[in-house]
């Protein structure tokens, strides 16, 4: 962005700061860009957006408040358009299309909006409201919240074993303020499989620099991780097991590989193509970033290069969960 007072390029500059939203005050890492000849500061659109995703994040955490991905993935697993879930749980009428957009609801509507991700809650606002409904419309709900509640019996084990995998399930700190999505992670591994070999400990740091350089364009983690600094650097809290769900779904390989010297190393490649339309155009932008940064260069580099970063640095004698708000916003420039 150029000075609007002497025309040059500013740059960008990020510290921590305070900012107040709805009488509370919420820390942040403040953006604006500086002019460097009369010390005056600047903001944008864009750089706007990203310090109030910081407060809004945290707001939606402190008081139980779905997300914008959460609130449109509850309506769409039962198959109704905005305008229904709004009268089906007695909004105004364009209400829940607004949530979806980012609009932050009340805190009795976001948990009202929650509490319906259970088929049984939501069946049972279906049928207070079917004076709103046509018969043919009920119905149809009825149907696709039974089949949901079927599957979740059917497969109540898996759900139990990826609820061990991701032990932050609800957006947070330490998912980046999003739900981990497994389908995404494999398809995370797809791409980097294109760029180079993969192996655990690299392809963990792979995960850790996409997600927080993301995180620190836009204020959401790409994937829904949580990561822990253990001594070879940060990883996802539960990898091992998270490795093995994909591999029990066949979505990767895990082969152990003579890596010389009678060590072994564990090779992990993707059984499906890269699906470039599940990502957006920024997540894309970042995963070609950190290929780019990382494809010639060993495991022991790539160690390296994480243990520069105060995410580890700073947790790693406790092995504590790294927090994506505290940290992301630090995270190395060389990869970012």
């Amino acid at each position: 962005m150029k000075s609007p007072i002497t025309g040059k390029e500013m740059p960008l500059r990020k510290e921590p700061g305070v900012l107040t939203y709805r009488k509370e005050e919420f820390p942040v890492f403040y953006h604006y860009f500086l002019c460097e000849d009369t010390d005056e500061r600047f903001t944008n659109d864009e750089i706007d957006g990203i310090n109030m995703i910081q407060v809004h994040n945290q707001y939606r955490e402190k008081y139980g408040i779905p997300f914008p991905d959460e609130i449109a993935g509850i309506r769409e697993k039962y198959e109704v358009s905005a305008g229904k879930m709004s009268e089906i749980l007695g909004l105004g009428a364009n209400t829940y299309r607004l949530y979806e957009a980012g609009e932050m609801p009340s805190v009795a509507n976001g948990r009202l909006i929650l509490s319906v991700r259970e088929p049984v809650e939501f069946l049972r606002q279906v049928d207070a409201s079917t004076h709103l409904l046509s018969a043919r419309e009920t119905q149809k709900i009825r149907e696709t919240a039974r089949k949901l509640q079927v599957w979740d019996e059917e497969n109540f084990w898996d759900v139990m074993f990826e609820q061990k995998i991701f032990t932050h399930q609800t957006p947070d700190e330490f998912t980046g303020y999003k739900e981990p999505q497994l389908d995404k992670i494999a398809q995370v591994i797809a791409f980097f499989s294109t760029q180079m070999d993969l192996y655990k400990t690299k392809l963990n740091k792979l995960f850790f620099y996409s997600d927080f350089c993301y995180y620190q364009k836009t204020g959401y983690s790409m994937t829904g991780i949580a990561y822990r600094a253990i001594p070879f650097g940060p990883v996802p809290a539960e990898y091992q097991k998270m490795y093995v769900k994909l591999s029990d779904d066949q979505q990767i390989e895990i082969r152990q590989v003579d890596v010389g010297n009678g060590n072994y190393g564990e090779q992990i490649r993707a059984n499906q193509a890269f699906d470039a339309s599940v990502f957006n155009a920024v997540e894309l932008e970042v995963l070609e970033a950190v290929g780019r940064t990382f494809r010639q260069k060993n495991t022991d580099e790539v160690v390296r290069i994480s243990h520069m970063e105060a995410g580890w640095s700073e947790n790693e004698s406790s092995k504590n969960m790294i927090s994506y708000q505290k940290y992301a916003f630090t995270t190395s420039g060389v990869v970012c």
